[in-house]
C-alpha cells in the first residue's frame, strides 16, 4: 500500500509528526493526525456433514489461484455477519447462518497493508454449490487432504474450526461427541524430525514434550514445530508449559497433576486454546471434565519407565472413564501396537506413546490411524 502524500480533506502536502508514540502522517493545514485502520474481512468456516471443510479459489489478486475460505470485505452500512452470509452467496452460490465467532486475526496484505480478519461458524447451508465472485472453483476438503491455503489467517481459522467441528466420533458415554485423534504423537529425542515424519504420516495432533531443554531453547523447537503442524493442519500441544505455548502460539496446553489448575491456566491462555490434562483415577478424570478440560489422558495403562512413580492402572479403570466421561479420553503408558486390540475392545480411540514413535515413527503412525479408521 502506497504512503499517502496528500490529505484526503484539504490536499495539503502531508508532514510526518511524533503523535501518541509513534511517528504519523500529519497535515499542517488541518492540523491533525492522518489515523489509517485496517480494513475489515470476513471468513466463513463451514463443514459439512463428513467433516469436509468448504473452500474457493480465487481468480482474482492477491494470491489468485490458490485456496482459501469463502469471504470479502465488509461494506459501508454492513455488519461483519451479514458481509460474511452475503460472501458466502455470491461466492459459492450457498446459503447459510451464523453460528459462532470463530476469531479475529491481522493479516498484511500487499494492497491494503493490513486486513483485519473476522471469521465465522457457519451451519444451516443450503443450496446448490456454485463457483461465482472473485471465485473459479468451489469445493470441500479432508482436512488431511487440505490444498495450500492461500492466506496466514485462514490457515488458523481452519485450526480453530478443526478444534471446535472436525476430527469427532460418537463415544459410549453418549452425552458428546469425541475428538478422534487415533495417534497422539509425543515428541522424544530428536522432537523436530518426530514432529515433522508424524505430521507427513497423518498424524492429527503432536505433543512437544521436552523435559531436558532449557526454557529458551524450548521456546525455539516449539515454535518451529509449531511451523511444521501449521503446514499440515494438525494440532500442536506443550506439555506443562503455558507461557511457552502461548509464546509459540500452540493449539494448547497438557497439564499434569501438579501443575496449574485448568480455570488459571485458562485465565493466560488465549481464548479456544484446548487444556488436556493427564489423569490416573477414575476420580482425576471426572474432577478434570468438571474442571472444564477439553480432553483428558489416563493412564500409565500398563507399566512403563517413562512414568516410573505412577502405578499402572490397567484396562479396567481405562474402560470405566470412558465410559463415564463425556470428553475425550487418550491412553496412555506402556503401549505397544501389540496391545491395540486390547483398547479398542474398551472404547478407546486416541493412543499416546512416546517410546513406540521414536523409531519408524510415520509408519507407526500410519498404522495406528488405519486400525481406527483415520484415513
Amino acid at each position: 500500500m502506497k504512503k499517502k502524500q496528500f490529505c484526503p480533506y484539504c490536499q495539503h502536502i502531508l508532514s510526518t509528526k511524533f503523535i501518541e508514540n509513534r511517528h504519523r502522517q500529519y497535515c499542517p493545514q488541518c492540523r491533525s493526525p492522518l489515523y489509517e485502520n485496517p480494513i475489515p474481512a470476513t471468513a466463513a468456516v463451514y463443514f459439512n456433514d463428513n467433516r469436509e471443510i468448504l473452500l474457493v479459489k480465487r481468480n482474482v489478486d492477491p494470491k489468485k489461484g490458490e485456496w482459501c475460505l469463502p469471504g470479502g470485505f465488509v461494506e459501508m452500512e454492513e455488519t461483519p455477519e451479514q458481509c460474511c452470509v452475503r460472501e458466502l452467496k455470491e461466492e459459492t452460490n450457498l446459503q447459510g447462518e451464523i453460528n459462532r465467532l470463530m476469531g479475529v486475526y491481522l493479516s498484511d496484505s500487499p494492497i491494503y497493508k493490513s486486513v483485519l480478519v473476522i471469521g465465522y461458524l457457519l451451519n444451516g447451508v443450503s443450496g446448490e454449490i456454485m463457483a461465482g465472485d472473485d471465485s473459479e472453483e468451489v469445493g470441500f476438503f479432508s482436512i488431511d487432504r487440505l490444498p495450500t491455503i492461500a492466506f496466514e489467517s485462514h490457515r488458523s481459522l481452519i485450526n480453530d474450526g478443526v478444534k471446535l467441528s472436525t476430527n469427532f466420533k460418537f463415544g459410549p458415554a453418549g452425552n458428546a461427541d469425541k475428538m478422534h485423534f487415533g495417534a497422539y504423537v509425543i515428541t522424544s529425542m530428536n522432537h523436530l524430525e518426530m514432529a515433522k515424519m508424524a505430521c507427513q504420516a497423518g498424524a492429527r495432533i503432536i505433543q512437544y514434550r521436552d523435559k531436558d531443554s532449557d526454557k529458551r531453547t524450548v521456546l525455539n523447537k516449539a515454535k518451529q514445530i509449531r511451523d511444521i503442524t501449521r503446514q499440515y493442519n494438525s494440532l500442536f500441544i506443550v506439555n506443562d508449559y503455558i507461557d511457552i505455548a502461548c509464546l509459540a502460539q500452540a493449539d494448547g496446553v497438557h497439564l499434569g497433576q501438579d501443575d496449574l489448575p485448568i480455570q488459571e491456566a485458562r485465565m493466560i491462555l488465549p481464548d479456544h486454546s484446548m487444556v488436556g490434562v493427564s489423569t490416573h483415577s477414575l476420580e482425576q478424570a471426572l474432577r478434570a471434565q468438571a474442571d472444564g478440560a477439553d480432553y483428558i489422558a489416563i493412564g500409565p495403562v500398563f507399566p512403563t519407565p517413562t512414568k516410573e512413580d505412577y502405578r499402572a492402572v490397567g484396562l479396567e479403570i481405562v474402560e470405566k472413564v470412558v465410559w463415564a466421561v463425556s470428553i475425550p479420553v487418550v491412553a496412555i503408558g506402556g503401549l505397544r501396537l501389540k496391545n491395540m486390540a486390547d483398547l479398542t475392545e474398551i472404547g478407546i480411540s486416541n493412543v499416546a506413546m512416546v517410546r513406540e514413535f521414536q523409531q519408524n515413527t510415520g509408519q507407526i503412525v500410519k498404522e495406528i490411524n488405519r486400525r481406527f479408521g483415520i484415513k
